[in-house]
């Protein structure tokens, strides 16, 4: 499989992560489970495979997908197809990094998959085209580079900056700073919370739950022994009982299926069903 990444410049790094290119993908299933990342994710599929949203319950179809969209921020996992010789382009935006570049509150978009043309309007099929086009993997970083910056609303105020200090606190697992921060802000608890809703999707004690729960899957991956009272512990849960709850609820499987199922699957938030 072909894969190449790119960490863009100034300004545009302080709002996207990564944007990636991949194609010749060939998986071993059809069905793949995501689970929350906490990220939001502009897509554009470049072999003309029609993508599916499937029903967790039933794997039955509920949503299709063509051309381009928008995955907003999830509390809960998803279940998405996989195609074989699959090629794809992805934005990664950064935890509060999609607002300048949407019409409305990224809180609108959460677990939601939109069409992107809802949001950006029919200049994302241009872009598409242009990649579709594109002789090389930096020519299709210039066309998105290019157009992300065109489609972007800067902005650097007061609001912005508590919410990159918020995010900063709870990826530190520094929840407790999340008071003191708001406090030394101006804002009050309740503006606070409208405004990082409003740049990041998901209120803070739920983004909160989603980067612990990656916290856990990290360290599943990194231990041969798992010691699940020792990572409920570490990641700061009531008691094991609460632990195992929150695990079923971010990827639908309790902690002893998981390691009997995926626990050697490499991908960290994709686990295929079938």
């Amino acid at each position: 499989m072909h894969f190449a990444a790119h960490t863009p410049e100034a300004p545009l790094d302080s709002y996207i992560q990564s944007i990636f290119h991949f194609k010749g993908f060939q998986p071993d299933h059809s069905i793949e489970r995501v689970v929350p990342d906490g990220g939001i994710y502009l897509i554009f599929e470049l072999d003309g495979f029609k993508r599916h949203i499937f029903d967790n319950e039933t794997h039955k179809p509920i949503h299709d997908f063509t051309r381009v969209w928008l995955a907003g921020m999830h509390k809960n996992y998803i279940a998405i197809s996989a195609h074989e010789d699959s090629e794809m382009f992805v934005v990664q935006f950064h935890p509060g990094g999609a607002h300048p570049f949407l019409s409305v509150p990224v809180c609108d978009l959460n677990d939601r998959v939109v069409p992107a043309e809802q949001l950006f309007g029919d200049s994302i099929f241009a872009l598409r085209e242009s990649l579709l086009s594109a002789n090389s993997d930096e020519a299709m970083f210039a066309y998105a580079t290019e157009y992300l910056m065109d489609h972007a609303t800067f902005d650097d105020g007061r609001a912005r900056k508590l919410v990159e200090q918020m995010v900063a606190a709870i990826k530190d697992n520094a929840g407790a700073l999340l008071q003191e921060i708001v406090e030394t802000s101006g804002y009050s608890q309740k503006q606070a919370i409208h405004h990082f809703k409003a740049h990041v999707g998901l209120n803070p004690k739920a983004f909160q739950r989603v980067v612990r729960f990656g916290e856990i899957l990290a360290a599943i991956k990194e231990k041969k022994t798992v010691s699940w009272s020792q990572i409920a512990a570490d990641c700061v849960y009531y008691d094991q009982s609460h632990f195992i709850r929150e695990f079923k609820a971010f990827c639908g499987y309790s902690p002893r299926d998981f390691l009997e199922e995926q626990d050697a699957h490499p991908e960290v938030n994709f686990f295929p069903l079938d």
